[in-house]
């Protein structure tokens, strides 16, 4: 199916749309014609001196005598096959078993299903059964199994002292741990402070809170660099405590985001994506409609029927315009306790776009209790707050919003994270345990919360890599990864699921939950006592081994989760809630965004998720500071320009980007780069340079020199957005490894393809489709094709793929998982610039219209395994034919590199 709009307006045909995946193309630069007429990759180009045909031929001559003498004058070393002495029971060598287990970030839990082949786990995907999932995984879960054999983890316990590093074993990790329990529980945890990760796990909360009752003068914090504080206020305020709100989206018929990307980055976006596509396919005629107000292009904006781009300080007064368009025009009643809060909403609401506004409040009038309004992190408490009240009024709560528990109770990520900075200073903490997380490097800067940390008596980090706060730690404790773990975790609706481990502890780490355990002294400190040890208390009854096997098989709990009843709402104190983001009003708007790839940091060591492209971008191996194409015509800026971005005394450097549809004076960086390096660092350009004398470089070799920090420019007071920056060129460039223009498929001009009606994409409204259902079919018309031999008659089965294109969202998870199934290798950013990036499914963007407020269509591409495939016939060793059931094989020891298969692919997706 093609790609369908739900606009408001009159039916559009598709006919004479204009589409082009960047600025080069729109503006058909010199470089985009010669890079487009190139038949071969560049390296090739490069190495191929263009005399004539002769020296092709010799060229491709000399390439399969070396690949002949390869294939048949080295063997890799023989290797025997041993069988198991004894067996494990319940296995069969060679036959792959699946178990399931859950993946936390964020504070919910995704359910998986792991394969595993002779016990090891080696590909992820989603448990049909669990909320979070219903069988979807995402790029971070795909790409989880490779952390899990990443070689730089930390793989032992390292004490340093006086500036010597020093390797412990577990036994003396635990007779550390051992002595601090004692120390500690003989002054009531005096001095002794504790900084976690947010969970959800019950475990783990439990233990939590069993130590605060020990140790009563301990101190617990929580911080997570992607806070939802501001959420969790505006709710706190007028429900009494703060709740998680389940989104349902397969049941809304009108959806509105003010800076909500609630497809890419929530704790529950898996489930969103999955029921978002749910009301997008219009197999029955219906379709849902998103609008969406943003300053920076997003996945959710991508998506969207219509977007509006707004400066983050503007996205509040558009709220209250939709607000007060509600109470005028349609009569929503604004309840007694609430008058005081919002009497200032006509005067405060002269909104940026109005026929926007009375559009969508409209379409939200028109379908009361089937329509949804959210809000993202970044914006203030009392913005939350207010749309909670619009879905009250609108009857969409207990219809396509509904309450869950939130763990949460403490006073937050940032006044905690403050409290603690405080006691540094101070010189009150004799011993601080860092569970996880990476504070040093994420922390608000004006914080300084590495100098603060040299104050410490001792500091204990428990990580799965060595990063920048290992680094100021008086003793590393490494990390189980979550597939070497026992525990529990609550999806985002309250779901109860239990974290299995699929092999045991590669280096004997142990997981939040056991560092804990021990901490506490108790002699049941192994995960998995700890998690039957909850869920016999949770279950209750003589049955609950029964119930354990069921959900250790199934994955989820049966009977948990679900809805909580709706509190009666008090919003008198709306009032007192922060209603800006602060700030200083001149200057660029700077907003600091979590990375769709590396979200926050954490994952930045992983090479798959570096190197896939970002959606919006199509940038790998970097982070770049995203200017709308007004802005940078003003100031002569140009794409790869060095800029210096300057606010509050600090600066950072980053190389600019020009993003269609950006909001004019404002910026966007992603978080999780910058990793003990900065961009000028040539170490990560070429992945053969990194060679074995790199394995003991602190903090990886990945992410190490990759793009640069944005948690550098943020402070407690703007965490997430910073105003009044400043911007100047700094007079040099930096190269972005940009896919965008990798594998073009056109080769004709753009002013061509402008008039030709049926382009690659393909696309119209609701109304169009409605009127003719089989547009995209009727747009193509081509000759018969002959093919050069006799075809294969098939009998049995005859495989073939779909692609819902109005359902794809152009996240590229799909990219990760086809990497993870076929093993396929990174390259490096050099590569990568040169165009060898070798996924086998790409995301292909494109923007139609005006360039400062585009449309946008995404379409994966992927081999299609052709009927008449051209790779089978120009590939001279038959190394790519068809199979007995229709599908395009590959036999890799036939393959000898010549590369006509890639060349004459229609799709260019054979590599």
């Amino acid at each position: 199916m093609s790609s369908i709009k739900h606009t408001n307006g009159t039916a559009a045909t598709p006919a004479g749309q204009a589409y082009w995946r960047s600025l080069e193309e729109l503006a058909q630069t010199p470089e985009f014609l010669e890079r487009m007429q190139r038949e071969f990759p560049e390296i090739a180009v490069e190495q191929i001196p263009p005399h004539s045909r002769r020296d092709f031929l010799k060229f491709m001559g000399a390439s399969l005598a070396l690949a002949g003498l390869a294939l048949s004058g080295c063997r890799w070393p023989e290797e025997k096959i041993a069988p198991y002495a004894n067996r494990p029971a319940g296995t069969t060598p060679g036959q792959p078993l699946q178990y399931a287990t859950a993946m936390e970030l964020g504070g919910a839990a995704v359910g998986l299903l792991v394969t595993s082949f002779d016990g090891r786990p080696i590909k992820i995907e989603g448990n049909p059964k669990h909320p979070g999932s219903l069988g979807a995984a995402g790029a971070w879960h795909q790409a989880s199994i490779l952390e899990l054999y990443d070689p730089s983890r930390t793989k032992q316990t390292v004490e340093r002292s006086g500036g010597v590093a020093a390797v412990r074993s577990q036994t003396e990790r635990d007779e550390f741990l051992a002595h601090l329990a004692e120390r500690f529980a003989a002054n009531s945890g005096r001095g002794l402070y504790l900084l976690f990760e947010e969970t959800s796990s019950p475990s783990t909360l439990a233990l939590r809170r069993h130590l605060q009752e020990q140790l009563p003068e301990s101190k617990q914090y929580v911080n997570e660099p992607i806070s939802r504080d501001a959420e969790r206020a505006g709710l706190r305020q007028i429900l009494g405590r703060p709740y998680h709100l389940v989104r349902h989206y397969d049941q809304a018929s009108v959806l509105a985001s003010f800076d909500d990307d609630f497809l890419a980055v929530h704790p529950n976006a898996v489930r969103h994506a999955h029921d978002f596509a749910a009301g997008r396919r219009v197999t029955d005629g219906r379709m849902n409609r998103l609008y969406v107000v943003e300053s920076g292009l997003s996945v959710t904006g991508m998506n969207a029927d219509h977007r509006i781009a707004a400066q983050p300080a503007e996205i509040a007064v558009m709220l209250e315009a939709l607000a007060t368009e509600l109470i005028n025009a349609h009569g929503l009643a604004v309840p007694l306790s609430a008058m005081g809060a919002m009497a200032g909403l006509a005067t405060n609401s002269s909104a940026a776009d109005p026929q926007l506004v009375q559009i969508l409040a409209r379409d939200l009038a028109a379908n009361a209790g089937r329509g949804l309004v959210t809000v993202g992190h970044r914006q203030p408490a009392y913005c939350h707050a207010l749309a909670y009240w619009l879905n009250a009024a609108l009857g969409n709560l207990d219809q396509t919003i509904t309450l869950a528990e939130d763990p949460r109770s403490d006073a937050g990520d940032l006044v905690g994270l403050q409290e603690l900075t405080q006691a540094l200073a101070n010189g009150a903490v004799d011993t601080l345990v860092i569970a996880g997380g990476n504070p040093v490097y994420t922390a608000p800067a004006d914080l300084d919360f590495a100098q603060s940390l040299v104050r410490a008596g001792t500091v204990v980090h428990l990580a799965l890599h060595e990063n920048e706060t290992s680094a100021q730690a008086g003793w590393l404790i490494n990390r189980a990864h979550y597939l070497e773990s026992w525990g529990d975790a609550l999806a985002w609706d309250g779901t109860y699921s239990i974290v299995q481990p699929l092999i045991a502890p590669l280096y004997g780490g142990l997981s939040e939950t056991e560092l804990l355990a021990r901490l506490l002294g108790s002699e049941k400190n192994k995960g998995y006592d700890i998690t039957r040890e909850t869920f016999a208390q949770r279950q209750g009854g003589a049955g609950w081994e029964a119930a354990w096997l069921a959900t250790l098989r199934d994955g989820v709990a049966a009977g948990t989760g679900g809805a909580l009843p709706v509190p009666a709402a008090d919003y008198s104190g709306m009032s007192v809630l922060p209603r800006t983001l602060g700030g200083d009003a001149t200057g660029f708007q700077l907003v600091l965004a979590p990375d769709g790839k590396i979200y926050d940091g954490r994952f930045a060591n992983n090479g798959w998720l570096q190197e896939l492209p970002e959606a919006i971008t199509k940038v790998t191996w970097d982070n770049a500071a995203c200017l709308s194409i007004a802005d940078a015509r003003e100031r002569g800026i140009e794409q790869g320009d060095l800029l210096e971005l300057a606010a509050g005394g600090r600066s950072i450097i980053a190389p600019a980007y020009l993003l269609p549809g950006q909001a004019a004076g404002t910026i966007t960086l992603a978080l999780g780069y910058g990793r003990d390096g900065d961009l000028t660092s040539e170490q990560n350009r070429d992945l053969d340079a990194l060679h074995p004398q790199f394995k003991d470089v602190p903090r990886g070799v990945i992410c190490r020199g990759v793009g640069v920090s944005a948690y550098q420019l943020s402070t407690t007071s703007q965490p997430a957005v910073i105003g009044g920056v400043a911007i100047s060129k700094t007079g040099t460039k930096h190269t972005l490894a940009c896919t965008q223009d990798s594998h073009i498929i056109d080769t004709v001009g753009f002013a061509e393809r402008e008039r030709r009606v049926g382009s690659l994409v393909r696309e119209a409204n609701l109304d169009f489709y409605r009127a003719h259902p089989d547009f995209a079919q009727r747009l193509t018309h081509h000759p018969p094709l002959v093919s050069l031999w006799k075809e294969h008659a098939f009998d049995g089965h005859r495989w073939a793929m779909a692609i819902d294109l109005n359902s794809c969202i152009g996240c590229g998870a799909c990219i990760v998982a086809c990497q993870a199934e076929n093993n396929i290798p990174v390259v490096g950013k050099r590569r990568v610039e040169e165009g060898r990036e070798m996924h086998w499914i790409r995301v292909d963007r494109y923007f139609s219209g005006a360039p400062d407020a585009p449309e946008v269509v995404t379409q994966p591409v992927a081999c299609h395994h052709c009927e008449l495939a051209p790779c089978e016939q120009v590939c001279p060793v038959a190394a790519t034919v068809h199979s007995q059931e229709g599908l395009n094989d590959m036999v890799y020891n036939r393959c000898v590199g010549t590369r006509y298969c890639a060349n004459n692919c229609p799709y260019k997706v054979r590599r």
